[in-house]
């Protein structure tokens, strides 16, 4: 059935200016009353008055709300507008909320949506919560809604723009647009199985105080198997903020008496909590430094805020009294961003200046994509950002911690301070679980890294990373200075480790730029040996000798751009202990009966091993083939010598009796000689490869 809100016996007027929110509703209780239906709204401005209006049938005042099955609201796109007036930042009332009523054991309300809807805040809107919320509702739809803010940080308000939370599941949002509100554009909260296409979030940004990097494009927090594909946000102080919460309903310590079991134990939590939340709950594990899921579980209120927790079947935990205990936690996981961009997002504010108290500095920031966590020792997973285009940023294209097993694939990170930052959290409180070594597991792939402020790729106290087949590179000298840069988060963190770096892409870095060039390796640890990694491998190409000024783990690899010359680390993960494998090629032309050639100078304290193969032809057409090898070392400043006797590979071949060919050291260089027919024009070509291993 259809319930056109301008017919009778609802008679909305729509123009603006009448208080049209009753005969919106009447509609809506009509479709509930009828088990579901569309709710038509005509083209028009439908005035919401945020306190005004009296409530209806027990309802708060000033909003919307759709509590029945079935029910999907429609109207016709942008020119369908519910204008929100409100002079309160405090306001609790929200303009259009999907949910069952508060009586009910579990939000389930099925089969409801939203479409071809605008909803305009005048003024202020809704404390921490959206212009249209969805809670707790399944197989649901929100497709082609505009929330509109005024721009202006709404008056000092904190309000989303569309919101999906508390048990929401088996949805889709598609074709939206939220422009000017003052936190998250599109706000997922404990949600799951829903996926996000197509939308656009911008220009939002909060100014209430205190919280100048609240506005974000799309936040995702306590979710499950979500998706958002093709979407877009500008503008705002982030562009996608996934993050995890910790106990989003309070924590509580396991009471020793009676003593916890096998099958449940009571805890005592530090506010009140509903029992649909006691069915997820995170126990602090003090040998894994992180906050151990446990769901499946079930809570009966004994008194205060003592609960009794059922165990799920078959448990084999027991859990200690005195434990740390977490209600209704819910890390993200399996969450996919697919396409789409995060660009220009900058949030400028004032703080204290640290050196002048009595003066204000400005700060400019902005995150395209930001990972992290609210709660020390809550952990994300299964996260793959792909497709993305990060771009204008201030801080950077993408930064993430307290994550493990991620996949960021094929994205541009270009003009933003880095592009991507993976990190373990941030500094220890003493107030807080001390959570640490929660970021690992960690892929970086055909992704285009490049013409960033500072730094190319930044990794701080990070464990099994894997950068492959990307380029960092810049298309100017003035910019990205640094390819990579590894260093710890502080003295306490232990170093990154397990890094691997292959098939890597450095163009725009020449070393061979003399004194504008700022760096002779391209992995620089900020603090020398307490920050360089001593495990994973590398097998970078770069120019330079990596010898005196690149740290790798042992096994590593290296081609050296300038010359060919091949590198191997053959142990230890410190600057030194390289081994050189050098190609060099000489060519000898003239005619007379000998020459000395020099093909290597040994460098100080260093074993060498010469393969060398000369080739000869003269003017009759007479050849000579010769295969020679030799070992030589020298150690400080005395003179070279050789290791054994030079060898000589295979049999010598040749036209000429008189020609010949010698391999020897001498004053610290190893050193040919060719022997020529007097008279004749010969022309030498010969091929040297050397092994170096310098101590």
């Amino acid at each position: 059935m259809i319930f056109n809100v301008k017919n009778a016996p609802y008679n909305a007027v729509g123009d603006g200016t009448a208080l049209d929110r009753q005969a919106i509703q009447s509609a809506i209780d009509a479709a509930e009353a009828a088990g579901g239906g569309v709710v038509y709204i005509p083209k028009g401005t439908y005035k919401l008055d945020g306190g005004q209006e009296d409530g209806l049938q027990g309802r708060p005042k000033g909003g919307l709300m759709v509590e029945g099955d079935g029910v999907i609201l429609e109207g016709e796109g942008r020119e369908t507008v519910l204008k929100y007036y409100n002079d309160s930042p405090a306001s609790l009332i929200i303009p259009l909320h999907f949910t069952k009523p508060p009586s009910a054991d579990k939000p389930d309300l099925k089969n409801v949506g939203v479409r071809d809807l605008t909803i305009e805040f005048v003024n202020a809107g809704p404390a921490s919560r959206g212009g249209l919320i969805m809670t707790g509702c399944v197989d649901f739809f929100c497709e082609r809604i505009t929330v509109r803010g005024n721009g202006t940080g709404m008056s000092g308000s904190t309000t989303n723009g569309i919101t999906i939370n508390t048990f929401s599941s088996d949805g889709i949002i598609s074709g939206c647009v939220v422009e000017g509100v003052s936190k998250p554009g599109i706000y997922l909260s404990a949600a799951a199985r829903v996926t996000v296409v197509g939308c656009m979030s911008k220009n939002n940004l909060c100014t209430a105080p205190g919280t100048p990097k609240a506005g974000a494009g799309f936040q995702i927090a306590q979710v499950e198997a979500v998706s958002l594909i093709d979407c877009y946000a500008t503008g705002s102080a982030v562009g996608f903020n996934i993050v995890c919460m910790g106990g989003e309903y309070g924590s509580g310590i396991i009471d020793a008496s009676p003593a916890p079991s096998l099958t449940s134990f009571n805890v005592t939590l530090d506010d009140t909590a509903s029992a649909l939340f006691m069915e997820r709950i995170g126990i602090w594990n003090p040998a894994t430094k992180r906050i151990e899921e446990l769901r499946g579980t079930s809570g009966t209120l004994v008194s205060g805020t003592t609960w009794t927790v059922t165990l799920p079947a078959g448990n084999t935990q027991l859990f200690a009294a005195g434990a740390t205990i977490f209600v209704n936690y819910l890390p993200f996981k399996n969450v996919r961003i697919i396409g789409g961009s995060a660009k220009d997002n900058v949030v400028v504010y004032q703080i204290p200046d640290p050196q002048n108290p009595n003066t204000l500095k400005t700060i400019v920031a902005g995150v395209g994509v930001n990972v992290s966590s609210f709660q020390p020792g809550a952990v994300g997973r299964d996260l793959v950002i792909s497709g993305l285009v990060c771009e204008g940023n201030p801080d950077a294209g993408i930064i993430m911690s307290v994550v493990e097993d991620a996949i960021v694939e094929g994205c541009i990170l270009r003009n933003n301070r880095v592009g991507i930052q993976l990190s373990d959290v941030g500094e220890l409180d003493a107030d807080d679980l001390p959570a640490i070594e929660q970021t690992k597991r960690i892929l970086v792939s055909g992704c285009e890294i490049y013409d960033n402020k500072n730094v190319g790729v930044y990794l701080r106290s990070v464990e099994d990373v894997t950068v492959q087949g990307t380029r960092i590179y810049r298309t100017k000298d003035t910019v990205q200075k640094k390819p990579i840069v590894i260093e710890r988060v502080d003295e306490n963190r232990r170093k990154t480790t397990d890094l691997k770096l292959r098939d890597l892409d450095f163009s725009g870095y020449d070393a061979r730029m003399g004194d504008d060039f700022p760096i002779s390796a391209p992995v620089i640890h900020t603090n020398g040996d307490s920050d360089a990694v001593e495990d994973g491998l590398y097998d970078l190409a770069f120019f330079n000798s990596p010898e005196g000024n690149l740290y790798a783990p042992p096994g590593s690899r290296y081609l050296d751009r300038a010359t060919g010359n091949v590198y191997r680390k053959v142990h230890g993960w410190k600057k030194n202990n390289w081994m050189a494998s050098l190609v060099t090629h000489y060519r000898f032309e003239g005619t007379t009966t000998s020459a000395p050639v020099t093909l290597y100078p040994l460098p100080d304290n260093s074993v060498v091993h010469a393969s060398v193969v000369a080739v000869a032809r003269n003017d009759n057409g007479e050849c000579a083939v010769y295969r020679r090898a030799l070992g030589a070392k020298r150690q400080s400043s005395a003179l070279a010598v050789a290791v054994g006797a030079v060898q000589t590979i295979g049999t010598d071949g040749t036209n000429n009796p008189g020609w010949g060919f010698t391999l020897n050291v001498q004053d610290n260089f190893i050193r040919a000689s060719i022997v020529g027919g007097m008279g004749a024009h010969i022309d030498w070509l010969i091929r040297t490869e050397i092994d170096v291993y310098t101590v």
